[in-house]
């Protein structure tokens, strides 16, 4: 049997949007444009109407402006708003599916120059009552994602643990793929910097790891797939106030809201090799052929 190593890399492109962004949906039927003021719910899914920021998909993104009632602050809220976005990237390995070669992942690795930014409270006495934090995952497999594995990474308020596609159940929800269809992933959480204003907005590691069971695979493609989602506070209007002055009012523009995560290169290590016959076939049964039931 012999082996060689190559490296698989896939670029993630960036997004940096505020208020005033616009979105097309999937199907290209209709266009919606983030307001300067007031709620916001995107149509389901979409994608962003601006270069090198439409391959991702989103599968959500409700934005809730601040509450100050009239007659002072006593009931002021602070804004809110939530997503959750994927991008799906193909590699075509047709060609060492036709040598009956089959990969052995080797490990991944994400490479980025900075950390997601979010907006969160600007006020320091309100760092408790923060609700900005963000999820992205990189996967790499053999199969692409269903929206089942995604719902499952982003999470709910009732589950709220995420599980990777290769998981068997979680919640009374498995994933769709077995341990040898999902070659690798990286996981990382962030949440808001305490120690950094809320008008900055650059998020702090708080777990990191590594996935996959390293088991061989012959497929014609492997799939890279990066899941982010996330949600955030806004400053109250009692904030902005205090920091700008009456009459500033509250909108969605760059200093009160944003969502910006970095572009990233996906790489994955794998080993090529030339298994036999038997062991040929049984690396495209397990990696190929759908498991029972899907």
């Amino acid at each position: 049997m012999s082996e060689d190593i190559r490296t698989l890399k896939m670029f993630m492109e960036g997004i940096t949007l505020y208020g005033g962004a616009k979105f097309n949906d999937e199907d290209g039927s209709a266009e919606q444009t983030i307001p300067t003021n007031g709620s916001f719910s995107l149509n389901q899914p979409s994608r962003l109407n601006a270069d090198n920021s439409n391959a991702w998909v989103w599968e959500e993104l409700v934005l809730t402006p601040p509450t100050n009632p009239a007659g002072g602050s006593t009931n002021a809220f602070p804004g809110a708003g939530s997503f959750r976005c994927y991008n799906e990237q193909k590699i075509d390995l047709t060609g060492f599916l036709q040598m009956g070669a089959a990969v052995a992942p080797l490990g991944s690795a994400s490479q980025r120059a900075s950390v997601p930014q979010l907006p969160s409270r600007w006020d320091v006495r309100y760092a408790g009552y923060n609700l900005t934090y963000l999820r992205d995952y990189t996967i790499w497999s053999v199969e692409p994602l269903t929206s089942q594995d995604r719902n499952l990474l982003y999470s709910t308020p009732i589950l709220r643990q995420g599980a990777t596609p290769n998981m068997p159940a979680f919640a009374s929800n498995g994933g769709s793929m077995s341990s040898t269809q999902m070659l690798s992933s990286q996981t990382r959480y962030y949440t808001a910097d305490a120690s950094l204003s809320g008008r900055i907005g650059w998020l702090k590691e708080m777990f990191s790891q590594q996935g996959g069971m390293g088991e061989s695979a012959a497929s014609p493609h492997i799939y890279c797939t990066r899941v982010i989602a996330g949600q955030f506070s806004t400053p109250s209007e009692d904030e902005i106030i205090a920091a700008i002055g009456a009459g500033s009012g509250f909108n969605w523009k760059s200093e009160k809201f944003w969502i910006s995560f970095p572009p990233s290169w996906e790489i994955l290590n794998v080993g090529v090799i030339e298994p036999d016959e038997l062991e040929y076939l049984t690396y495209m049964q397990r990696s190929v052929l759908a498991p029972v039931g899907r």
